[in-house]
């Protein structure tokens, strides 16, 4: 069973982001299959320690799209301490659940479904309009 389901609503018109923000619901859909199937406690890590790679990617990639479009400075700061913040809340969902397995499983479920939905569809959106010139984006090295 999927628990988010890609649609364009999510989508910022730029195929590099999008694909990205499809492997971060991939990784939610991992997490809520895993839950639904009783895995055990390795693999909830795995899947932890793949969000925070992946997250760091994907927000360094959006940070720089910004910069490049010509987003506002002071909305960009934003959004990078938006993304600070995420990473921290991801960090200690990755500790607490070394502590209490059930208790941050549940929030983690929550984190997933508020983070991805709501920052897709509240922040990420917000810089779409600036980004029209840059659909063929590719990262610097």
């Amino acid at each position: 069973m999927t628990y988010v389901v890609w649609s364009d609503m999510f989508s910022v018109r730029m195929p590099y982001i999008d694909n990205q923000h499809k492997k971060l619901l991939e990784i939610a859909n991992d997490f809520h299959a895993a839950l639904k199937d009783n895995k055990g406690k390795e693999f909830f890590f795995e899947i932890l320690n793949s969000l925070i790679h992946y997250t760091e990617e994907h927000f360094r990639n959006e940070e720089e799209i910004m910069e490049m479009a010509g987003y506002p400075a002071v909305d960009i700061e934003s959004h990078k301490k938006n993304h600070e913040q995420l990473v921290r809340d991801i960090f200690g969902l990755h500790q607490g659940f070394m502590h209490s397995e059930e208790k941050t499983t549940h929030e983690l479920e929550i984190f997933l479904n508020n983070w991805l939905i709501q920052h897709i569809l509240l922040e990420d959106k917000k810089y779409e309009p600036y980004c029209e010139n840059l659909t063929d984006y590719k990262p610097r090295k």
